[in-house]
């Protein structure tokens, strides 16, 4: 009976305050369910299909059952939710997919059934333990809708939630899937396998429900994740064992759905500027959220398939390459090399929910730094000495979109630094550049690389292609950076390191700068004096940098030969 006064009284109030409710407008069949640190809320739209489709939802929780009397006093959890929310995430990128409601719903437990459509879903990450009430209300350009009816669009009973660590939901696994050459990709179970990170180039966000191998999985991101909680996605594990070494295979998924168009946004690999429901600040800024997710579910596919954490690698072409430079390479405690296909170099735009000219200064969450200061990578290699994934990489001379002075830029930049890196390039556009990764692979697979074993990074080498200035048109149309070279037997001790060294592409004597990374154990003091020397009868010294790095230059190599260099303190 109070119940019914409390809202009565609300909807005399909100007349009073000129609020008129939707026509008609009302929230059916809420209800609340938790697990592993999440708390899913669903319910019946107020409205199907094309009637649907400009409505958003609005969650609040509360520790009372919430009225229209009281819903000023809840919590806002979560807004601008869209219209059948609750399908399942991959079909729900278009809105014209959605609005038919011909696609799966999500399942919000392993082996449970999917919601029926025309279902709304929120979910909320827990931050404190205790009882949970929870609301519904449909909002219009930006009002609410629909009023608060108990039972119907808020909940009579509360749910018990406890903070815990949050866990993906597996929809499909691999041994049940029946696609064509399904087969070839099922999981074996082996442990201590390479993991392959693969981050998809524009245009992936066609990758849905419909991925048609491995196990397949749908998350909720936390609240920090994204402009408000409880963002979907998906990411499917399969296992690669045709050709090549075997390996499981990560496939992401960068792109969410945009609360003002009701369709996906790429995030370029990165995030996307916004101004959080969160957030403090008023100012929209440029949130890193899916870096943040991705490195999430990395760690959570080494710890269910049990991969080798120390050959971690991440590969992608155009906006996956993009995400391979300025994602993966910063991150040498994740990945042991990085294999961008056509790369930017200099981050020259950005993804966003709220409009912002694309001049006008945006800074990362800090408030300060600079969005495109931060991603400025030839910027960042020079101004981190220390070990940083292997970096293999192409482009063509033509590219529009990794432009060719970048990427001499970023040659020079490597270079300077001593990091590992190889570069291969051909005089195609966009489309064509790609071929010159066949040479990359070629030469430097990635089970040459593991961030627990040290390795050569050449610089300089006499064999070298012409890059040229950075005109697309000044030096050799096609060629390569520190190719085909291969190294065996390194000792790595405190007081030694030594290495076997040979290159397939010499025809005649060569030389090359060879500088130590990822020592384990050899780690010079800056300033160091040490000694060097050859099986060619070479020998010298050399001082280690300000950063205890140390090079030796023009090593020689001849045709054929293997050359075996040693370095002593």
């Amino acid at each position: 009976m109070n119940t019914r006064i409390n809202v009565v009284v609300g909807m005399l109030l909100c007349m009073v305050a000129g609020f008129v409710f939707g026509d008609g407008l009302e929230v059916k069949g809420i209800k609340a369910q938790y697990r592993n640190g999440q708390t899913f809320i669903t319910w019946q739209d107020a409205a199907e299909g094309e009637a649907g489709m400009n409505y958003r939802y609005t969650v609040y929780s509360s520790d009372k059952p919430i009225t229209e009397v009281n819903l000023d006093e809840a919590d806002l959890q979560l807004k601008d939710v869209i219209n059948n929310s609750g399908q399942l995430f991959g079909w729900a990128w278009r809105k014209d997919l959605r609005v038919k409601g011909e696609h799966p719903g999500s399942v919000l437990q392993e082996g449970g059934e999917p919601l029926p459509k025309w279902s709304g879903l929120g979910v909320v990450t827990v931050k404190s333990s205790g009882n949970r009430y929870y609301a519904v209300a449909v909002t219009e350009a930006g009002k609410r809708a629909s009023k608060i009816v108990a039972g119907q669009s808020s909940t009579v009973k509360p749910v018990s939630e406890s903070v815990a660590d949050i866990a993906p939901i597996k929809l499909w696994d691999s041994n049940n899937r029946e696609a064509k050459n399904a087969e070839r990709f099922k999981i074996t179970g082996d442990k201590g396998l390479p993991l392959e990170v693969r981050l998809h180039a524009s245009g992936g966000y066609s990758f849905s429900g419909t991925h048609k191998y491995g196990d397949y999985y749908l998350c909720f991101a936390k609240e920090k994740w994204g402009w408000r909680d409880g963002l979907p996605g998906v990411f499917a594990v399969d296992e690669w064992k045709v050709q090549g070494p075997q390996r499981v295979r990560l496939v992401l998924v960068d792109a969410i759905l945009n609360p003002k168009t009701g369709n996906f946004l790429q995030t370029y690999w990165f995030g996307y500027v916004c101004n959080p429901i969160w957030a403090e600040h008023e100012e929209p800024r440029a949130y890193n959220f899916t870096e943040k997710r991705v490195l999430w579910t990395v760690d959570f596919v080494k710890e269910k398939y049990g991969v080798n954490t120390n050959k971690i690698y991440a590969v992608g072409g155009s906006m996956g390459a993009w995400g391979c430079m300025t994602f993966a390479l910063r991150h040498p405690e994740v990945f042991s090399a990085v294999y961008p296909n056509r790369p930017r170099a200099i981050q020259t735009g950005r993804q966003g929910i709220v409009r912002v000219n694309k001049n006008k200064l945006v800074n990362m969450p800090d408030g300060k730094t600079d969005f495109y200061e931060r991603m400025n990578m030839i910027k960042f290699v020079s101004g981190h000495p220390e070990d940083l994934p292997f970096v293999g990489w192409c482009c063509g001379r033509k590219d529009g979109f990794a432009t060719w002075p970048e990427q001499v830029d970023m040659v020079k930049a490597m270079t300077k630094m001593k990091h590992g890196f190889a570069f291969a390039w051909n005089n195609g556009n966009h489309s064509g550049g790609s071929k010159a990764m066949r040479t990359i692979t070629k030469h430097y697979p990635a089970d040459m690389f593991a961030r627990n074993e040290s390795y050569p990074a050449f610089g300089n080498s006499s064999i070298d292609q012409n890059l040229g200035s950075g005109d697309p048109e000044d030096g050799d149309l096609e060629g390569g950076i520190n190719l085909g070279f291969k190294w065996s037997d390194i000792v790595d001790q405190k007081d030694k390191w030594s290495v076997t060294l040979s290159n397939e592409l010499c025809i005649d004597a060569m030389t090359v700068d060879v500088t130590p990374r990822r020592c384990q154990e050899f780690k010079p003091k800056p300033g160091a004096k040490l000694k060097w020397s050859t099986s060619n009868g070479d020998k010298g010294s050399a001082t280690a940098d300000v950063n205890g790095i140390v090079t030796i230059s023009k090593v020689k190599l001849t045709a054929g030969g293997k050359t075996v260099l040693e370095i002593t303190k």
